[in-house]
């Protein structure tokens, strides 16, 4: 058996290397007289794979759907929480700016009593 290589000494030939020598004094493989029926049931018990959607609905996609939607739900609630906080943080705050301005509006109106009218100062009150 001749290779196309050549060692890196050309004083040496592979072919006349001491593994080739064992190779050649090694018996040939053979197939044992039950190898067709060993294959036949490896290739009974490997089976065949069931399609892509049939794989979806076994148990472990099932635990990783259930552990994504699970997570899904408690970003949602948290963000929901979050927003509502906000929004009534927004609320308190645009109260207080009314009740500042409010204020300011009444203590002008003290400071000039006499431009204003009756009914102009019970608006402003509140009655």
């Amino acid at each position: 058996m001749k290779h196309s290589s050549t060692p890196p000494d050309d004083s040496n030939d592979w072919e006349s290397d001491a593994v080739w020598s064992l190779l050649k004094q090694a018996p040939a493989p053979a197939a044992s007289a039950r190898f067709a029926d060993e294959t036949v049931r490896l290739s009974r018990l490997t089976g065949v794979q069931p399609p892509w959607w049939q794989r979806l609905f076994t148990p472990a996609p099932l635990a990783g759907f259930a552990a994504a939607t699970a997570a899904i739900a408690i970003a949602v609630i948290s963000f929901s929480d979050t927003a509502q906080k906000q929004a009534t943080e927004v609320a308190t705050a645009s109260n207080t700016i009314e009740e500042i301005a409010e204020t300011e509006m009444l203590l002008a109106a003290v400071d000039h009593l006499d431009e204003f009218s009756d009914k102009e100062l019970a608006s402003l009150i509140g009655f």
